[in-house]
């Protein structure tokens, strides 16, 4: 009993904490959207900022594995939950692909709006060619892309069919293309089914600490898009593998240090 007790508690003051924060990037980003020079390099920065102290809030550790690469990219990956684009937005600077109906969510619909988040929704093959053009039209300007062509979270142990428009962007623009690989340690942190938001966040962040796996894959070109669709798809499946069987290198704390583990 007192265990469940502090676990709501905890859980709560969280979620306080977390309304404050989306509270308090909102007129920083209105303001700034007003300041000559503010543009995505801040908008970047001012997000990984805000995400750094979301991610320490809840308590988030991850075991990170790989490099960023020092040009833009577009990284695709296999999706588990609602934390994956910061989990990965914690290192990596790039526009992130939401679905559509995040952006109602009050507040943090709003402040992502504001950060430059692209919207789509994915049962419309319209407005799946709309966000397409956008991501052609931010590539083309240099900036990253991350999203998850899987279109939907899962808990399975190999990722889902991706969609195949984002890698005909990546062939015909001749864009570098990185797939990552993500986990939890604790498959009840998956977000699926019908699980609401807040159900979620209560039962799971009542919880100290939260553990997940990131690796981050090869670098590719290929002006063949099925094949590089395939490739990371195999990549990221491989990976997943080894996160079920304990391999994994290191841990970028909440306060962002590294540390080796056996």
């Amino acid at each position: 009993m007192l265990k469940s007790v502090l676990r709501i508690s905890l859980a709560t003051l969280r979620a306080f904490i977390l309304i404050l924060l989306v509270a308090l990037i909102i007129p920083v980003l209105l303001i700034a959207s007003w300041i000559p020079g503010f543009g995505s390099w801040w908008r970047h920065r001012v997000r990984r900022l805000w995400i750094h102290m979301i991610l320490f809030t809840l308590g988030i550790y991850i075991r990170w594995e790989g490099g960023i690469p020092d040009h833009p990219a577009i990284y695709v990956g296999n999706h588990r939950a609602y934390l994956d684009p910061l989990l990965i937005m914690r290192q990596v600077l790039a526009v992130p692909v939401a679905k559509k109906e995040m952006a109602s969510w009050p507040l943090i619909g709003f402040a992502s709006r504001l950060s430059g988040i692209f919207f789509v929704n994915r049962e419309s093959p319209k407005d799946r060619q709309k966000t397409l053009h956008k991501i052609t039209a931010a590539v083309r300007a240099g900036e990253s892309i991350l999203l998850f062509p899987e279109g939907t979270t899962h808990a399975g142990h190999e990722v889902l069919p991706f969609r195949k428009g984002v890698f005909r962007v990546a062939a015909e623009e001749g864009v570098h293309m990185v797939p990552f690989a993500l986990d939890f340690d604790d498959p009840d942190d998956y977000w699926i089914d019908d699980d609401t938001f807040l159900a979620h966040f209560f039962r799971r962040f009542g919880h100290f600490r939260t553990y997940v796996h990131v690796s981050i894959g090869p670098d590719l070109v290929n002006p063949d898009a099925e094949a590089m669709r395939l490739r990371c798809m195999a990549w990221i499946n491989e990976k997943l593998g080894e996160f079920r069987n304990g391999h994994h290198t290191n841990t970028l704390g909440r306060h962002g240090t590294k540390r080796v583990i056996s």
